[in-house]
């Protein structure tokens, strides 16, 4: 197997949550301490060589100093588009997971030796109110075979133009959150799933009888988790059915102004058993949202 090269995957980039009402999920996710960011419309192509055209969707944000929550929806919520829609056909929450890579044709060239198939590295911008006024924001991605990919939109991307993203106004919550640190993915099969990331993250996973840990360059971590044990991690939340992206977990340092910020949202917290926090599921526009130190 052709190994991981200097600029390949090194984190999670963001992980994508969709939305019926952006309006209605950015409330929320300021009730929670964060700071959201001004909407910001797509433009992508689909295959190589196609012209960039907007999507009819976008989105708003929970920005970290490398990493985010991105809260996607149409534009038009008469006017539903079509991506958008497929997502919410099959529930509101998590769908999307981004690596981030820095090297993108590097990593093409190592899942194409290992027989890994891709779209091919593709043009995404969105327009984002930057520093000096409205500017386009400008990345790279490529995106793993949908057909073997039931969990969710699963891609790696190089941002182009990350000051446009990772802009300081938008990064200093009032929770106190500083990172996007764990993905949650609910799995049928706990193996074939292991080994599919391996070989998209050319790194070992961590094995238990339940669960597949990876942990990133970056700091964050990808558990994969049977689906038969998912409410044992997340308890008391309302969950899709397997596969799918279920949960995510912010690294909170001070926990006490965490805790304040929680208890002044009015939000129902769950307790866990390592005592970090959770907001469930029906609560949390979709996806179990952990807080922990």
């Amino acid at each position: 197997m052709t190994m991981r090269a200097e600029g390949d995957i090194d984190a999670v980039n963001h992980v994508g949550i969709a939305v019926r009402d952006l309006d209605a999920a950015a409330a929320v996710q300021a009730a929670m301490g964060f700071l959201v960011t001004p909407y910001s419309p797509h433009s992508a192509a689909w295959k190589p060589g196609d012209p960039v055209v907007p999507q009819g969707s976008g989105n708003r944000c929970v920005t970290f100093a490398n990493d985010y929550l991105e809260i996607l929806g149409s534009e038009d919520r008469a006017k539903p588009a079509a991506r958008i829609a497929g997502f919410l056909g099959r529930h509101q929450g998590g769908h999307i997971i981004c690596f981030n890579a820095e090297d993108l044709p590097a990593v093409e060239t190592r899942f194409a030796a290992n027989g890994i198939p891709t779209s091919g590295i593709l043009p995404l911008q969105r327009e984002v109110d930057g520093p000096e006024g409205r500017a386009t924001a400008r990345f790279e991605r490529l995106r793993f075979d949908p057909a073997d990919s039931p969990e969710g939109f699963i891609q790696v991307a190089k941002h182009l133009t990350p000051r446009l993203i990772y802009q300081p106004r938008w990064t200093a919550h009032p929770n106190g959150c500083d990172m996007l640190a764990a993905t949650i993915v609910s799995v049928t099969d706990l193996d074939r799933f292991a080994r599919k990331y391996e070989a998209y993250l050319g790194l070992p996973a961590e094995r238990s009888v339940a669960e597949a840990r990876f942990r990133l360059p970056s700091g964050q971590v990808l558990r994969l988790v049977a689906a038969s044990a998912i409410a044992e991690v997340l308890p008391g939340t309302l969950m899709p059915p397997a596969p799918a992206i279920v949960g995510i977990g912010y690294r909170a340092p001070d926990a006490a102004r965490c805790d304040a910020a929680l208890l002044r949202s009015g939000l129902p917290v769950i307790g866990l058993p390592d005592g970090a926090r959770m907001i469930p599921a029906e609560a949390a526009c979709g996806i179990a949202t952990i807080f922990a130190p």
